[in-house]
Parts: structure tokens; sequence; C-alpha cells
């Protein structure tokens, strides 16, 4: 199912900028994050989508320039040697090398992009440098995710 901008939810009375950072583990998270991504456009409000996956995991399913995706991979997910089995050791390394040591670098560079697309309000789908890239920008923010 696609959404075009006159398509479902009647506009807000307010316009809104929001920043959806989602994981970089699989397709899974991305493809339950559209349909919250959906309903926001929907409503009339500009979605800015941070993820690492393709393009096309959105595009295919939401066509509006209400939405905007930029390719950053903040959060690399978990090391499978298959779809049952986590590698504990290799998703911590490979976490601390994507998201750990750079992490300064991440927080001045998220802080500044926040602010430069006056966004109102951050989601997130277990992207833990987003919580504290919102928090020091001075914008509110909350998880969205799958978890029980």
């Amino acid at each position: 199912m696609r959404i075009d901008d006159n398509e479902g939810v009647s506009a807000s009375s307010k316009h809104l900028v929001f920043a959806y950072y989602v994981t970089g583990h699989g397709f899974g998270h991305a493809t339950r994050v559209i349909e919250v991504v959906r309903h926001l456009i929907a409503a009339g409000h500009d979605v800015h989508v941070v993820i690492g996956a393709p393009d096309f995991v959105f595009t295919s399913e939401i066509q509006s320039p209400r939405l905007k995706i930029r390719k950053v991979l903040l959060d690399c997910g978990a090391v499978q040697a298959d779809a049952l089995t986590v590698d504990r050791l290799a998703s911590l390394e490979k976490y601390v090398e994507t998201a750990v040591i750079p992490r300064a670098e991440i927080l001045e560079t998220e802080v500044e992009w926040l602010h430069s697309i006056k966004v109102d309000f951050v989601v997130f789908d277990v992207v833990p440098v987003a919580c504290r890239a919102a928090a020091d920008a001075g914008i509110r923010s909350v998880c969205v995710t799958n978890f029980r």
C-alpha cells in the first residue's frame, strides 16, 4: 500500500517537523516504522528518516515530498551467524566501532543537523545516540519500538 500527499488522515492544525531515527539492524524495524511515518505524513507533517537501509525501503511505500531520507548508520544492530544466533561479542565490538568511539563527533553532527532542519520532535527506533542528540539539542524525543 502506498500513500500520496492527498491520501489518508486530515492534516493537523500545526505543521511539525519530525526526525525519525531507525536502527540499522535488518529491514524489519524499517518496515514497522513505515506505518508510523505514513500516518505522520498523512497528518500533514514532514518526516526526515535517518537510516542506513536503502531508500527504496521507504520510497516504495511512501511517495511524498514530505518524506526526506538521510543515509546515516548510527546503530549497527546485532551481528548474527544466522537468523537465530546472535554473536554477542562481535555485536558489542561493532557497536563500539560504530557508535561509541565516534560518539562525540556523532552527537555534534546530529545536534547541528537537528537544528538546521528545525526539528520539532525526535522519534527513534532503538538508536541510543538519537536520544542523547535530541536532549543535547533541547528537543523532545520518544522511543517507539516493537520490543515487549
